[in-house]
């Protein structure tokens, strides 16, 4: 359901340790470890921590799932202009999973990833507009058009290349601005 995917042809900086937990990479999965990690980069303030926490929360990753925590951290990193965290978020106020159906918030989260580049998401808004009256539709039209991405604090968002920048970097070195957590910055590659 949680859309986590890489864009084609992009070079990422080394592999975050939590995203390395959670898929194994390096060592044996650990979903647990993982998502201690991210919740300690999301209480940090770190919107790719926030969705992928997310993305956790919502598969269920070791437990059930649960929509309403996934819903309010998807809803967290879609403020601050996460384009996979408006679209999950989108999914779930149509759906009405850990939220109430809204499809007015529907459509306006997925125009709003739309408006980012994302094509499955102009499909969908189009797909829910068709669902919604002309007095709603165009509410969600001005939701969409006023929204405006909360900026994202520097210190828990961003890690300074290493010196000859990422692509000189050795494998497995990932810079950590806090407690050993090394972090992509908003606009490199999405990670899963």
């Amino acid at each position: 359901m949680a859309r986590t995917r890489r864009r084609e042809g992009s070079r990422s900086g080394p592999i975050s340790p939590w995203r390395a937990l959670r898929e194994g990479r390096r060592r044996s999965r650990d979903l647990a470890q993982a998502k201690s990690w991210y919740q300690r980069a999301a209480d940090a303030g770190n919107a790719r921590a926030m969705h992928n926490l997310a993305v956790l929360t919502a598969e269920g990753a070791g437990d059930k799932p649960d929509y309403a925590a996934a819903a309010q951290l998807f809803g967290k990193a879609a403020e601050f202009g996460v384009r996979d965290s408006q679209y999950n978020l989108a999914i779930l106020y149509a759906r009405g999973l850990g939220v109430e159906q809204n499809l007015a918030l529907s459509y306006a989260w997925f125009a709003t990833a739309a408006r980012q580049g994302d094509e499955d998401a102009g499909r969908k808004r189009e797909e829910i507009a068709a669902k919604l009256d002309p007095k709603l539709l165009e509410d969600a039209k001005r939701t969409a058009e006023l929204f405006r991405a909360k900026p994202l604090e520097r210190a828990a968002n961003e890690v300074a290349p290493p010196p000859g920048g990422w692509d000189k970097a050795e494998s497995g070195a990932v810079p950590a601005p806090f407690g050993g957590v090394g972090v992509r910055p908003i606009g490199r590659p999405r990670a899963g």
